[in-house]
């Protein structure tokens, strides 16, 4: 077994690799009484159209979600939650764009429920029963989902955002979508994505990783798996420009909304690899309109806004920067971020404050066994690998890197959504 000192953090990922393809990574804390184990397939809703060889395969949109769903079944008596409700232990599963997460939470007989956690995720039990019983449940939260405003808010934006790409679609699919999934689409995914090479484990807390890694070893060794058919996910051609510009919309919400989205070709970047964009990136918008920017505090202060949040992602060859903010007055505000936006600045003293408490937040996170677990899979997902001098990348962040850096940054490629209340 393998050992990762995270350099600077003095902390230890432990990982080894089955036969099987299965990754294992471990992080041991002693001071906690709690364990948390992660199955992760690659595999996320963005996956509806894929190829195995030179054969293209397209499924609904929300089969991931689906698949999930109906996951927990491990026979036609017996669900998941049966046996670790019985070991007094907590499980739940959650789907996103680009993988499908498995959990079990735990303070007692972690292999057991490790074990049993690998065990219900890799049974490939499904009938037609199950997928019937299973649509009237998902189509009630599909509808859920149609009626929440904020998820109609996030997706009718990321849908003017993008012409063609997968992450416009609900995770969920829509009601038609769910009424199109059939057991030979479930099926189908699952023999082809959920496989041991397609998978990764992390478990975090207390715990003996060399009893856990021998079971999972052991475990693997006794299940039969076909030959891994490395099913490669096709792209859709995007446009660089967003769909929609501008857009109004009616909706059930109390006050008025505001979305701000930007979407940059990853390409601008020149030079920057994908850490080094998100960290960059990060401290640029935390300066500028984090809790403690000036910016932020002054659209408080007047009474402009009531909330003010963003997020950044990459999503396949483009930068999102999505901002979301709650105010009375859109036009006001949306000029002011129009103003800020077209002469971002960050101070040399701003810039340091910042880069210092984002290397407080990095060492404060491992006190925390599910924030050390999302690390590690945020780390695997999005770079393959565990990255062991994240702190040091921090460290060594100059003033002039982020000076350098919003040279591209190129903030002209925006869509906006203003959302207000129903007549």
């Amino acid at each position: 077994m393998k050992e990762i000192k995270l350099k600077g953090l003095n902390e230890t990922i432990y990982t080894d690799t089955c036969p099987n393809g299965l990754q294992v990574y471990m992080w041991v804390k002693k001071d906690v009484n709690t364990f948390y184990g992660t199955l992760s397939v690659k595999y996320g809703s963005i996956y509806s159209n894929f190829k195995i060889g030179n054969k293209i395969y397209h499924t609904p949109h929300g089969v991931a979600h689906f698949l999930e769903h109906v996951k927990f079944n491990e026979d036609k008596d017996t669900t998941a939650h049966d046996y670790f409700f019985k070991m007094g232990a907590d499980t739940n599963a959650f789907t996103t764009f680009n993988y499908t997460n498995y959990q079990v939470l735990g303070s007692t007989n972690p292999k057991d429920n490790i074990i049993h956690l690998l065990d219900f995720v890799q049974n490939d039990y499904f009938t037609k029963n199950i997928i019937t019983n299973e649509k009237g449940i998902i189509t009630e939260e599909a509808k859920m989902g149609e009626d929440d405003p904020y998820t109609v808010m996030l997706f009718k934006h990321l849908d003017n955002l993008f012409n063609n790409n997968e992450h416009k679609y609900l995770i969920t699919g829509n009601k038609e979508d769910i009424k199109d999934i059939t057991l030979e689409d479930i099926k189908l995914v699952f023999d082809n994505f959920y496989h041991p090479e397609n998978m990764f484990l992390v478990v975090t807390g207390n715990f003996n990783p060399y009893e856990i890694m021998e079971a999972v070893r052991e475990n693997q060794n006794n299940k039969l798996f076909s030959k891994y058919n490395n099913p490669q996910r096709i792209i859709a051609k995007e446009n660089k420009k967003v769909r929609v510009a501008k857009e109004e919309l009616n909706i059930n919400v109390t006050n008025k909304k505001i979305k701000i989205g930007i979407k940059i070709a990853k390409d601008t970047f020149k030079g920057y690899d994908d850490l080094h964009i998100r960290i960059l990136l990060s401290l640029i918008l935390r300066a500028s309109f984090g809790t403690t920017s000036d910016f932020k505090d002054y659209l408080l202060e007047k009474e402009l806004i009531s909330n003010l949040g963003y997020i950044n992602e990459i999503f396949d060859d483009y930068v999102i920067i999505m901002f979301t903010i709650d105010s009375n007055y859109p036009e006001e505000v949306i000029k002011l971020f129009q103003d800020k936006l077209n002469n971002l600045e960050v101070t040399e003293k701003t810039f340091n404050r910042i880069k210092n408490a984002n290397i407080a937040s990095l060492i404060l996170d491992f006190e925390d066994v599910e924030v050390v677990n999302g690390i590690i899979q945020t780390e695997i997902l999005n770079y393959g690998d565990i990255i062991d001098n994240l702190k040091e990348i921090y460290e060594n962040i100059t003033y002039k890197d982020i000076k350098d850096f919003m040279k591209y940054l190129d903030v002209s490629n925006q869509s906006i959504l203003v959302l207000k209340p129903l007549e």
